[in-house]
């Protein structure tokens, strides 16, 4: 797997207590994962605070972080952000 999918695969499991093994590109955060609203919210939240660096801010729109369903589509849009993998 990818080293983007290990960090969001980390950040689901460290954060969110996630069980691991239920963690694949193509679940989905809330029904796959059983992720609620407020986890959604901590989720993108800390995946902000994880891939910005010192000077520039990395940022999740409200927009664009309603179109995040799957941990694919959070991967392809960090890569589609310039997030180096």
């Amino acid at each position: 797997m990818s080293k983007l999918f290990d960090k969001i695969k980390k950040i689901l499991v460290d954060e969110l207590g996630v069980d691991s093994a239920s963690i694949a590109p193509s679940a989905s955060f809330i029904e796959d994962l059983n992720m609620d609203p407020d986890d959604l919210a901590e989720f993108f939240t800390t995946v902000e605070d994880s891939f910005s660096k010192p000077g520039n801010k990395f940022e999740i729109p409200e927009k664009d972080a309603d179109n995040l369903v799957t941990v694919q589509d959070m991967m392809d849009y960090l890569q589609d952000a310039g997030v180096e993998d």
